[in-house]
Formats: C-alpha cells, sequence, structure tokens
C-alpha cells in the first residue's frame, strides 16, 4: 500500500494564517485561524500524520511556531530566496516577498508555456510576471482596499474610517459612500490599466487574481481573468515538493496537477 503524502501548508499573514492541507499533491482542505493559534492549527491538523510543512510568511518567521511544527515534520520556511522550479532575475531575492515567489511558482504550474500576469490583493496589492519560459521578472506592490481606507483617515482632518463596500455605486451620495467608490474603482482602475499596459508588450497574457479581495475585483475585469483564492498555498506546496524533491538544486517546471478550476472575470 503507497504512503499517503500529506503535508500541510501555512500562509501568514498580518493577522491570520491561512491553512492548507495537501494529500499526494491535492488540495483537500483548508481554512485560516489567528496567528499563533497552535490550539487552531492542530485542529485543523486533527490528528493525521504529516510528510512535510512548508511555512512562508510577509514577516520573520515566528520561532516559537517553527519549532513546535517541527515536532509534528520536518519543516520549510519559505523566503524569498528559497530554491524554487522556476528561473528568477528579481536582483534582491532576500528582500522579496516569500507569498510573491509562491504566487510566481504556482502561476507557472497553472499555465505552463504562457506568460502570466498574478495580482495579489491583499493588505498590499502585488503584482508579478513570468515569462512563457517560466521566468519570474518582478512586478510591482501599492497599498491594499483596507490600507487606502485607514490613510485616507489617518492623513486627513475629517474623513471617516470606513470598511469598504463589496458593490459600491459608481458616484457616492456622501462621504463615506464616496471613500468606498474611490477606493474600489481607484484599484479597479489600477488593475485594467496595468492588465492593459503589460498586454501590450507581452502576447498571449494570462492574468490570474488571488488573495482575500480576488473575488470582489475578478468580475469587474474584463472575461478570461481568474481568480485562484488559493494560488498562494498551491506555490508554498510546490515549493515544498521541489525542497523535498530536489533540494537547493534546479528542477523542471511541473503543470499543475490540480483540475485548474477558478472563477472567470
Amino acid at each position: 500500500m503507497p504512503v499517503l503524502e500529506r503535508d500541510l501548508i501555512l500562509d501568514v499573514g498580518n493577522t491570520r494564517t491561512k491553512l492548507g492541507l495537501f494529500e499526494h499533491g491535492r488540495l483537500v482542505a483548508q481554512g485560516a485561524v489567528n496567528n499563533g493559534d497552535l490550539a487552531a492549527v492542530s485542529t485543523f491538523i486533527a490528528g493525521r500524520d504529516l510528510v512535510g510543512i512548508a511555512l512562508g510568511s510577509t514577516a520573520a518567521a515566528d520561532e516559537g511556531l517553527v519549532r513546535t511544527l517541527g515536532g509534528l515534520a520536518p519543516v520549510l520556511v519559505v523566503t524569498g530566496a528559497t530554491p524554487a522550479p522556476i528561473r528568477s532575475t528579481y536582483a534582491t531575492p532576500l528582500t522579496l516577498g516569500a507569498d510573491r515567489l509562491a504566487n510566481a511558482v504556482a502561476a507557472v504550474r497553472r499555465f505552463p508555456g504562457r506568460p502570466v500576469l498574478v495580482f495579489d490583493l491583499g493588505t498590499c496589492i502585488t503584482f508579478d510576471l513570468c515569462h512563457a519560459d517560466g521566468t519570474y521578472v518582478g512586478g510591482g506592490i501599492s497599498p491594499g482596499m483596507h490600507m487606502r481606507a485607514r490613510a485616507l483617515n489617518a492623513y486627513s482632518a475629517r474623513l471617516p474610517l470606513i470598511s469598504p463596500a463589496h458593490h459600491p455605486a459608481l458616484l457616492g451620495a456622501d462621504t463615506e459612500a464616496s471613500l468606498a467608490a474611490g477606493i474600489h474603482f481607484g484599484i479597479l482602475g489600477e488593475l485594467e490599466g496595468l492588465i492593459r499596459r503589460v498586454g501590450q508588450q507581452v502576447a498571449d497574457l494570462a492574468v490570474v487574481l488571488t488573495g482575500g479581495d480576488a473575488l470582489r475585483f475578478v468580475r469587474g475585469l474584463e472575461s478570461g481573468i481568474f481568480a485562484l483564492p488559493q494560488l498562494t498555498l498551491e506555490g508554498y506546496h510546490a515549493l515544498l515538493q521541489h525542497h523535498r524533491t530536489y533540494g537547493g538544486r534546479p528542477g523542471p517546471v511541473a503543470a499543475d496537477p490540480v483540475d485548474g478550476t477558478g472563477t472567470a472575470g
């Protein structure tokens, strides 16, 4: 009877940690817990044996968490400089966010042989481009939706702090609605402009959105653009598989083993 390859993936954000459980390369369960909530992580694992664990974080990894997880299975702490199954020309890999590397790896697996532009819509908005040969070349970073809302409140005398509506009117009829419109349609215009500009330079471009706000914006974009909220988890798992198979050596870029479904714009 074959040994079950079961891996735990942790995508640690500013306040919440996304969890993914992979069996034989497929995502079979996912969830989210508060950062540092080991009891919730244990509940998610539910006593199942693990072969490996990968952890990526927007900040320095919690050493206590890593030690505790190490009692369950070997832990790979992913950074922007972690050996990957794609080539990178990024000039400062030590400052590259682990999530950006994971997104690039997963995007190349999802769209083998095509250039792909990945947007991650979370606390910050990042966009990253990989060429058709799987080379990651870099991208950009801008404030995310809630960061914009907090900045408008913090750096003005009278603007309130809002939680932007999912479907704001294009023209706000009061101050809160105007803030919601400015934030939402400002981001939507930013996405549209970047997709257009990169698409003018790169033919046959695939575009994918991930992150907590991906579903909010994908339907406002042109058709053929996909929202894949699990993309970062997939990327971390691909990096774990690469580490397990090749260590620090380069290896082939495998096509995505999952079904490739997502929400299209």
